[in-house]
């Protein structure tokens, strides 16, 4: 089946009226997207500002070595552009709704041409704009006539292909996802690691030491290349055969990358993948043998559901990794500097509790999906839901928590004393996060499954729980994580008289009281809100 434009067309404005329904339905995602145009601006504003500054940098004679520098700033646009292609492709782009549906009607090439029309409509435009406005600039600044077009042709060249070259590299790795046992089970692993790889590159030093060498490799290559006919434009010396080849290579690499891309989108699109079984009962014996002695039945019985929840869709919890996200520079400054500082430990002690109460007890209703009529309409429900969930949390992440401290911290220059008090307001908060976060999450519950990624929906907690609750964990942490912070507790020390022993005995105690309270309290609001559950 050919290729129509008006079909291609069609799909194309389907594909943008559902993405804006879909962020439309989710106040999260408008916030999110909000933010990400609030701190894009300024790189616009510099990527701008920066193209004006480049073309006087040519025109000076304090450019020593132009051809070098548009040969590196080449191969960084296709990098940057194969990086985003490549995340897009792999997370939603190659994953469009009711794909089965429309490939019963149309071929893989109409769908493959319909969803990047979208996206070049949806990202290509504005950047389009932005590109154009910045290759006015640098012709300003270079004092050429012909540089904007020669700036402009080259970007758009790098760009479309480093996107083409990022989504066939996601086709690849899908494609063996789908026909690999092995691979398919250590899709989350690999994931795993390189959002992780990922933030380490932005927030460390690292990122000279990895990019040096790829632009080393890739500057004499034809990708390079195309930053000579810059050059040649703004009237400086440069190969002019080079140049010509740059461009003409990249062209072509466009034009091999279309049926490239749409052989191994077929590949995927028309495999019938690995077939997955779940046994729901083994499961839960499994883990009913191993609480059997801890926990009554029903209770038991929860905990197993949510730990088999959690193996078969972790995306369901992704909401919980937020707040590893104050571990980043920590864990960064530990590799470069090869020594655990004294704050390392008390922000694990924050951050296990914290993840501690979101991942089972931030839904207490609404993570029974379908199943709450009948759960709720069994005997006495509330105890076995309420501590199921809460029990679920800590046994997970009550002995993680308690000995990344423990190690932590006799590898920091922490006394041992204040190690022990340290472990001990960990134990207490990490029991207690779960216990506050039943409460919010019965006053805030979410029964409808929301987008979690372009392709996957679950039920999670809604936002303004998840924010409530953090607000709330963070008020009953901060005495004890304060009394451990060597300089506030050394000056409170000082100001009352005490040592610094008795400070953070004192923040134990104090977090200990207000964990009670906000425990007891949010426990029995949900205990009694699960009881007086009334399905409408």
């Amino acid at each position: 089946m050919a290729v129509s434009w008006p079909r291609t067309q069609t799909i194309a404005r389907t594909e943008i009226r559902r993405r804006w329904r879909t962020t439309r339905d989710n106040p999260s995602q408008l916030i999110g997207f909000a933010l990400m145009a609030l701190f894009l601006l300024p790189a616009v504003a510099a990527a701008i500002g920066g193209a004006f500054v480049a073309g006087q940098f040519l025109r000076s004679a304090d450019a020593t070595a132009p051809i070098q520098a548009a040969r590196a700033g080449a191969v960084g646009i296709w990098i940057a552009t194969a990086i985003f292609g490549g995340i897009r492709g792999y997370t939603s782009l190659l994953d469009p709704d009711n794909r089965d549906g429309l490939l019963a009607t149309i071929s893989h090439r109409q769908l493959l041409a319909g969803i990047l029309l979208a996206e070049g409509t949806v990202v290509g435009l504005p950047t389009v704009v932005v590109v154009a406005l910045a290759s006015v600039t640098f012709g300003i600044g270079a004092g050429s006539v012909i540089a904007p077009l020669m700036l402009f042709i080259s970007v758009s060249l790098l760009a479309a292909l480093g996107f083409a070259t990022g989504i066939g590299v996601a086709l690849l790795i899908k494609n063996g996802g789908v026909r690999s046992r092995l691979l398919y089970r250590l899709r989350t692993v690999a994931f795993v690691i390189g959002f992780a790889a990922y933030f380490w590159v932005i927030f460390s030093s690292a990122a000279a030491d990895i990019f040096e060498p790829l632009l080393g490799v890739l500057t004499p290559t034809p990708i390079g290349w195309v930053g000579e006919s810059v050059v040649l434009a703004a009237g400086l010396d440069a190969s002019i055969p080079r140049a010509a080849a740059g461009v003409l290579l990249t062209a072509g690499g466009l034009l091999v990358a279309v049926p490239a891309l749409t052989r191994l989108s077929g590949w995927l699109w028309y495999a019938d993948g690995l077939e997955t079984t779940h046994t729901v009962s083994e499961s839960a014996a499994s883990t009913g043998g191993l609480l059997s002695g801890l926990l009554p039945q029903p209770i038991r019985a929860v905990v197993a559901v949510d730990w088999a929840r959690a193996r078969r869709a972790p995306i369901s919890l992704s909401y919980a990794i937020y707040p590893l996200f104050i571990l980043v520079m920590p864990v960064i400054e530990t590799v470069e500097t090869g020594t655990v500082g004294g704050l390392f430990p008390i922000l694990i002690a924050f951050t296990g509790a914290w993840i501690t109460g979101a991942l089972f007890t931030l839904n207490v209703l609404g993570n029974e999906g379908a199943v709450l009529p009948a759960t709720v309409l069994t005997a006495s429900p509330e105890r076995a839901l309420v501590g199921g969930h809460v029990a679920a949390g800590v046994l997970l992440g009550l002995p993680i928590t308690i000995f990344s401290v423990v190690v932590l911290g006799v590898l920091s220059p922490t006394p041992p004393v204040l190690i022990a008090t340290l472990t001990a307001g960990a134990a207490i908060l990490t029991v207690s996060a779960p216990l506050i976060a039943t409460g919010i999450g019965a006053a805030l519950p979410r029964h409808e499954a929301v987008s979690v990624s372009r392709s996957t929906e679950a039920i999670v907690p809604s936002t303004f729980g998840f924010l409530l609750y953090s607000a709330v964990i963070s008020i009953v942490a901060l005495p004890v994580l304060l009394a451990h912070i060597a300089p506030v507790g050394q000056f409170v020390g000082d100001a009352l008289g005490l040592s610094v022993v008795s400070i953070a005995l004192v923040g134990v105690a104090l977090t200990t009281v207000v964990a009670v309270a906000f425990g007891l309290f949010s426990t029995l609001f949900a205990v009694r809100t699960v009881r007086k559950y009334r399905l409408e």
